[in-house]
């Protein structure tokens, strides 16, 4: 059985209302907050993983002060150049040195 015209018309406005009505945000703004910082987190845990793989392929052992100092980067952008620098860079000392200026208490 189908509805006369007007009165299909009629129901789906109806119901496109009642759908619009009771819509209701697949994630709340704290959720969603809350996945922005974990990528953040995801992202420079993933570059502080990828300096240290660097340095490790490159010189073998990675002395346990560097691996800290590493870890207590937060800044993406930072690691990215601690990255560069650990595919050119000609010795371990040469890294810690660098390493060093980019310590925040120095």
């Amino acid at each position: 059985m189908t509805l006369p015209f007007e009165l299909q018309q009629s129901f789906e406005e109806r119901l496109n209302r009642y759908q619009q009505e009771r819509q209701m945000p697949l994630l709340s703004h704290m959720e969603v907050r809350g996945m922005q910082r974990g990528i953040k987190q995801g992202t420079v845990q993933t570059a502080r993983e990828s300096v240290l793989e660097v340095l490790t392929v490159r010189f073998e052992v990675v002395p346990p002060e560097v691996i800290e100092a590493i870890n207590q980067i937060e800044d993406v952008s930072v690691l990215k150049q601690l990255l560069r620098e650990a595919i050119a860079i000609s010795s371990m000392v040469e890294f810690q040195q660098l390493l060093s200026q980019n310590q925040p208490d120095s």
